[in-house]
């Protein structure tokens, strides 16, 4: 599949240090093994053919020049001036655009810019925008195409006669006017939301209308506001979107009662007397991952259970619940607020994973022997019932034996059982036994300062202190990513689209700026370092002076993690195959990987039937055809 080398394709040759080679020796760079080597080949012919790439006349591969004209989004400095980030990647990188060529742009605008070359610079005395050299080339916008954004927030104020308001962030530098703040009954002082009609041009200030006043400026409550506002952050659920909410847990409190009265859960795998439990931050509201773990002791082996709410069973696809959370994506999280994606009936509700009640979850077992490696998988619609709901620290205390210190972290009954106590000592040896196994495959793990702010009753900031390092937060890690990994490798398997959680290899020209780092830390890279070879880096200088500059370093250079359904793996957890599949509550990828679970639980009697030889190519083609699987 030449898909997944596209991206890695264009991201190299656009790098700062990239000089032209030949496409063999990108391949190397890149390190395409043989058995890709038909798919490499396809991804550079494609892109030669779409024009996205060159080969030049020594057959060196090379990013085309900039056109005569070219769209992109600007983004202005504090002096004025702008970058131009095109759609495509040219050789020339960002375009210059000096200060009094933006036009009315400003940061964040889609727009149409003419590419001003050398050549364009006959007329005798022709000078230069500040800045720029003689041979220098710099763009001019000739139209603003799409506003990025038209409302802003900003305290209010009065300057002699003239109000205007001074916009929060960096997207627009002046201030903008306002002609008739009373009309809202605004005072100076007050954050407002400010509404764009008329653009800064040619030294005149932007003109706006209030659309909304905040409150006093300043106030915690008032500024989180503020950046809602701003960023226009989805509040307000449709009325539509809560009536399928509300009624989706009416139903399912009906089955409960009735499964309760049965002992039956239909199409579920009763997991409800299994020993299964929680571990979230103290203040955590939703709770969407639970864990079990047994231990064979004849053979060694362990079976953990990663069990996550199930909540493709309450949000109908393509319904305006559905639409809803499509379009919020994700929940935000701000200081002391969070902006639920879906509303609190379902996330702070039945799908929350909460102690002592029934819930529907998707469950992913992993079978690993002794030494962490993966022997079986499989997965199944399932119910369970939370023995346990634990905060980090008091797990951590009870794994220490620390059980008094633990009571004082606790959020629920400080009751803590012998089954209790063994299934965390077990969950601990296997999550140190993973890691292990993770570390020798390969996973980066930097060392950077984590901070949490405390705030007083009021929302201020009053100190920042070091975040809590208990192992706790390491082991759910260790077993979150275990169960994606099983998902995204169980539809490889199957050869099924999956929507991947991708982190490609870093470009050879980041890596380049590592080994500048390196040197001044009196540590020698190779020219093409392995993930071993920089973890290495990175445990060598943990401690030192340079440590934080080198985990910084090593951090900048890896590429961006993005949501692919390309078979790319997960360069910084060594994964070959990887998916977000355990946090469906607040992350909508994660929905749609569910949906796809769901079709295969269908399809296979919950995750009972063999799925090998035959069997398999049918399954694959049942899959290819359920409209779940390409949502």
């Amino acid at each position: 599949m030449p898909l997944r080398f596209r991206s890695r394709i264009l991201d190299h040759l656009a790098h700062r240090n990239y000089l032209p080679i030949y496409a063999h020796d990108i391949a190397r760079q890149l390190r395409v093994g043989e058995l890709d080597d038909a798919a490499y080949d396809e991804a550079i012919r494609q892109l030669v053919f779409e024009e996205l790439i060159e080969m030049g006349k020594d057959d060196k591969v090379r990013l085309p020049r900039l056109p005569e004209e070219v769209e992109g989004i600007i983004k202005i400095t504090p002096r004025g001036a702008g970058f131009l980030k095109t759609d495509v990647n040219y050789r020339e990188g960002d375009l210059f655009i000096p200060q009094g060529e933006t036009k009315d742009a400003v940061s964040n605008d889609r727009v149409r810019v003419r590419v001003v070359r050398r050549g364009d610079r006959t007329n005798q005395g022709y000078r230069p925008p500040v800045g720029l050299k003689q041979d220098d080339n710099f763009g001019r916008v000739l139209e603003v195409i799409t506003r990025g954004q038209t409302r802003f927030a900003g305290e209010l104020t009065q300057r002699g006669r003239e109000w205007i308001v001074e916009p929060d962030g960096r997207t627009i530098r002046d201030p903008i006017m306002v002609r008739d703040p009373h009309a809202k009954n605004a005072k100076a002082g007050d954050k407002v939301i400010v509404d764009i009609i008329t653009w800064p041009e040619n030294g005149f200030l932007a003109e706006g209308v209030i659309l909304e006043v905040l409150g006093e400026a300043g106030r915690p409550d008032v500024e989180t506001q503020a950046v809602i506002a701003t960023y226009m952050i989805r509040q307000e659920f449709p009325p539509e979107a809560l009536d399928q909410a509300s009624e989706a847990a009416k139903s399912f409190e009906r089955t409960t009662h009735s499964a309760n009265a049965s002992g039956s859960w239909s199409d579920r795998e009763d997991l409800t007397a299994k020993f299964i439990f929680t571990i979230d931050p103290p203040d955590a509201k939703d709770f969407d991952d639970a864990i079990s773990i047994t231990h064979d002791a004849i053979t060694g082996n362990y079976e953990l259970g990663v069990h996550i709410a199930d909540v493709a069973h309450f949000v109908t696809q393509d319904s305006a619940l559905d639409i809803e959370a499509s379009a919020r994506a994700t929940s935000v999280y701000l200081p002391r607020y969070t902006v639920p994606m879906l509303p609190e009936t379902l996330s702070n509700g039945v799908c929350s994973l909460q102690e002592g009640v029934a819930r529907f979850t998707l469950s992913a077992f992993i079978m690993l022997d002794a030494d962490g490696k993966v022997v079986g998988q499989r997965l199944a619609r399932s119910v369970i019932k939370s023995s346990k709901r634990l905060t980090y620290i008091e797990a951590q205390q009870l794994i220490d034996g620390k059980i008094d210190d633990a009571r004082k972290h606790s959020k629920t009954d400080p009751v803590y059982s012998e089954e209790l106590l063994s299934t965390l000592a077990r969950a601990d040896t296997l999550a140190k036994i993973i890691r292990r196994r993770r570390q020798y495959d390969g996973m980066i793990h930097l060392d950077l300062p984590v901070v949490e702010l405390v705030y007083d009753t009021e929302g201020h900031v009053i100190d920042a202190v070091p975040e809590d390092q208990s192992f706790t937060h390491t082991l759910i890690e260790m077993f979150m990513v275990e169960a994606n990994e099983a998902v995204a490798r169980m539809f490889a398997g199957i050869e099924t689209p999956l929507l991947r959680r991708i982190h490609p290899d870093p470009t050879f020209g980041d890596i380049a700026e590592v080994r500048q780092f390196a040197r001044l830390a009196k540590w020698r890279l190779p020219e093409e370092p392995t993930r071993k070879d920089l973890q290495a880096l990175l445990d060598a200088t943990r401690g030192l002076p340079s440590s934080r500059a080198i985990h910084f370093s090593v951090l900048r250079c890896m590429s961006k993690a993005v949501y692919s359904p390309a078979l790319i793996g997960h360069y910084a957890l060594a994964s070959v195959h990887y998916a977000h599949f355990t946090s469906p509550i607040r992350r909508y990828p994660d929905l749609l990987v569910h949906r796809v679970v769901h079709a295969y639980v269908d399809l296979t009697d919950n995750g009972r039937l063999s799925t090998g030889g035959k069997k398999r190519r049918a399954l694959t083609r049942q899959m290819l055809d359920d409209p779940r699987t390409l949502d």
